[in-house]
């Protein structure tokens, strides 16, 4: 297990980081908060959506192992299938409003990762091609945002706008246009997750790394501080969760 080292004090465009609480979690992953304050996990390979009143859970299990799970928009849930190379697309009920099965569209596209994008659209990464692509599944246009990548494929992480893509030498940001915004060597980095307000984080085997979406700026080391094991993670606009296995630990976070 992984050991997060970081600091309650102003770090880069965080400012400061302060314990808002600590709520008990029996699950498999940590998924994340949504915008509304419900939590998402994924318990016996079913995903569970809980708030201060309420649980709901979505299952399949004749698709295999939930692989991803992308709760940005929290009206039109994403979960991928991998095994099957299927999307499911939930309602904020976790009820099934369509799914998507990527062997079946023309070209057959074989993913290693989806994330949700704008209008009705996802990113997709081409296993195949090892290429970056906006996949329409309204009209069925592909279109490929990135020349095939070098290096293999560790993580991703994105919003409608921007994906981040993690490999074994480089951390690289693209938008929808295809632009490539930024290129950094991969010093040794095992995940990434974003937020648009606050930028990227990678966690590496030592510690939790913060980096501001300026251009111009570097990936930043935190500072030791309170340990805290770290087995999932999200990253909001006002929020840094971390999840121990046992325990999720909401940091708020305020500017300078």
């Amino acid at each position: 297990m992984k050991m997060l080292l970081f600091l309650l004090m102003p770090v880069l465009a965080f400012g400061q980081m302060k314990l808002d609480k600590k709520t008990r979690l029996d699950a498999d992953r940590f998924i994340g908060v949504d915008s509304y304050n419900n939590t998402y996990s994924v318990v016996n390979n079913a995903l569970i959506k809980t708030s201060e009143r309420d649980r709901w859970n979505y299952a399949d299990f004749t698709l295999g192992s939930i692989a991803a799970v992308d709760i940005i928009n929290p009206l039109r849930i994403l979960v991928y299938y991998a095994d099957f190379n299927i999307a499911v697309f939930l309602d904020n009920t976790l009820n099934e409003i369509e799914r998507v099965n990527f062997n079946e569209i023309e070209d057959y596209l074989n993913i290693e990762a989806v994330r949700m994008a704008n209008n009705n659209s996802v990113w997709v990464f081409n296993k195949d091609a090892q290429q970056l692509e906006l996949y329409n599944y309204r009209s069925g246009k592909r279109s490929i945002i990135s020349q095939p990548v070098k290096g293999n494929l560790i993580a991703t992480a994105s919003d409608f706008n921007f994906c981040h893509l993690l490999t074994d030498s480089e951390v690289i940001t693209y938008n929808v246009y295809g632009s490539i915004l930024r290129v950094f060597d991969n010093p040794g980095f095992t995940q990434i997750w974003t937020s648009t307000q606050r930028g990227l984080i990678a966690l590496d085997e030592r510690d939790v790394i913060y980096f501001t979406e300026a251009p111009e700026r570097q990936f930043e080391p935190t500072e030791s501080g309170s340990k805290i094991a770290v087995k999932d993670l999200q990253l909001t606009s006002e929020f840094l969760y971390i999840y121990d296995g046992e325990f999720v630990y909401s940091f708020r976070l305020t500017k300078l």
